[in-house]
């Protein structure tokens, strides 16, 4: 049971990794592009659900499975520094979302009435830079995993 939890931690934290790469990629590059037009067709297109309905869902399950594996492998120290350090990553990316992101999302996305073109391009070019390390910080978190898994498979005794 202990490495289905492992393999369901790399699975989720590779979507998210994915996921904010293609956030990256794609979204910031259309926000940035041709503001305040962009801003507007964007909010235009993301009526009924947006990037943010994916994180909700998909971050908090990721987070108790990175839990769940921290409490499973707490008495193996080597697999649980990786683990911790994980989790510690995928905390600092969930903080920084909140704390970063959110209000650029409150600006570009959901204020009434839209704001100036200046703040509009200032709040996407700053949401496109910082997307890119919460980018590394997923991806630092999702290494340590990968490593976490490796010690577990390469342990002698059975982990389940």
């Amino acid at each position: 049971m202990r490495k289905k939890v492992l393999y369901a931690c790399v699975a989720f934290s590779s979507g998210l990794f994915f996921t904010l790469i293609y956030n990256s990629i794609v979204n910031a590059a259309n926000w940035e592009s041709n503001i305040p037009q962009s801003i507007t067709a964007t909010r235009d297109f993301f009526v009924v659900a947006n990037p943010g309905t994916f994180f909700q869902v998909v971050d908090p399950a990721n987070m108790l499975l990175n839990v769940l594996a921290l409490i499973l492998f707490w008495n193996f120290p080597s697999i649980r520094l990786f683990l911790g350090i994980a989790l510690i990553c995928y905390v600092s990316s969930m903080v920084l979302t909140f704390t970063y992101f959110y209000p650029r999302n409150e600006i570009m996305f959901l204020s009434k009435p839209l704001p100036d073109a200046e703040t509009l391009k200032k709040a996407a070019s700053e949401w496109g830079r910082m997307g890119w390390v919460r980018c590394l910080l997923t991806l630092a978190g999702l290494v340590c995993t990968f490593i976490a898994l490796d010690k577990a498979s390469s342990r002698p005794q059975k982990l389940g």
